[in-house]
């Protein structure tokens, strides 16, 4: 199954990227290797993450994949995966539909 990443997806991935930059550009690589690998393992096993319970009352399944536990991947399954953004759990839920939307 392939796996797409959105332009808001790779948008965070990059400010993601650019925060930790600052203070080390060695561990803001591994953090986005990370985060790819992450979301590239999808393709194998699309249904591993659960519902994510924020966006549960949507028609769409949103799913999320918890990436060294501050940031999830925001994803659904249709013929591919579609990875919607990067969120970071640090920031409040309420939000998360807005970054959706």
């Amino acid at each position: 199954m392939e796996v797409n990443w959105s332009d808001k997806a790779r948008f965070r991935v990059r400010e993601i990227f650019d925060f930790y930059n600052i203070k080390s550009s060695r561990a803001a690589s591994k953090l986005i290797e990370d985060i790819a690998d992450a979301g590239n393992s999808l393709s194998k096993f699309p249904q591993m993450a659960a519902i994510e319970p924020v966006l549960s009352d949507l028609p769409i399944a949103y799913r999320a994949l918890v990436v060294r536990e501050n940031y999830k991947i925001i994803y659904f399954v249709n013929e591919n995966v579609n990875i919607v953004t990067v969120w970071d759990c640090r920031q409040d839920d309420k939000k998360l539909k807005k970054e959706i939307g």
